[in-house]
């Protein structure tokens, strides 16, 4: 009888760390899945920022050389002939362009990300302040957030990348 009990509290106790153990697995594989979709995210913004970087400041500048001291009047956005981001050829035709959704191949799954683009003139003196006129200073900011299939047990990975840019710092616009 005495072994019997014995016998019953050592299967509980080791089916008890078993599940403990299987818990904390499950923790690590959720935490590096997370991180996993943490580099992707940044890995989609960080290439649509720079697929943008490519781009001319203003449409004033596209196909001009050297630098403008001043600012243009154009609005924000694409032109009336960029009716699709193959014909973008400034950073301000992305914005308010509505979102999009990217896979990215991830091992053996994939990854689905909502992309977001916004561009907004900023203060030359304070990059962080947002200017009512048109500057020669423009802020762009890529978003990048996962859209999970169904419950992942973790928060959504997301990345925002700003890229303040000039003129004279867009890397097509410098020949």
């Amino acid at each position: 009888m005495q072994q019997t009990i014995l016998a019953l509290a050592a299967i509980l106790s080791f089916a008890y760390l078993a599940m403990g153990r299987q818990r904390h697995d499950q923790s690590v594989d959720r935490h590096a899945q997370g991180i996993e979709a943490e580099l992707a995210a940044v890995d989609v913004a960080r290439g649509r920022m720079t697929a943008m970087e490519r781009l001319a400041f203003d449409e004033a500048d596209t196909n001009k050389r050297g630098v403008r001291t001043r600012p243009s009047d154009l609005a924000l956005g694409p032109d009336e002939d960029e009716t699709d981001p193959t014909l973008y050829d400034d950073v301000d035709d992305w914005n308010a362009v509505a979102p999009w959704t990217e896979t990215v191949p991830v091992g053996l799954d994939s990854l689905r990300f909502r992309v977001q683009v916004a561009v907004r003139y900023v203060l030359d003196t304070e990059p962080t302040v947002a200017s009512a006129a048109a500057t020669l200073t423009k802020e762009i900011r890529v978003s990048a957030v996962e859209v999970p299939d169904g419950d992942i047990g973790r928060v959504p990975a997301e990345a925002t990348l700003t890229r303040v840019v000039t003129p004279a710092s867009v890397a097509s616009y410098l020949y």
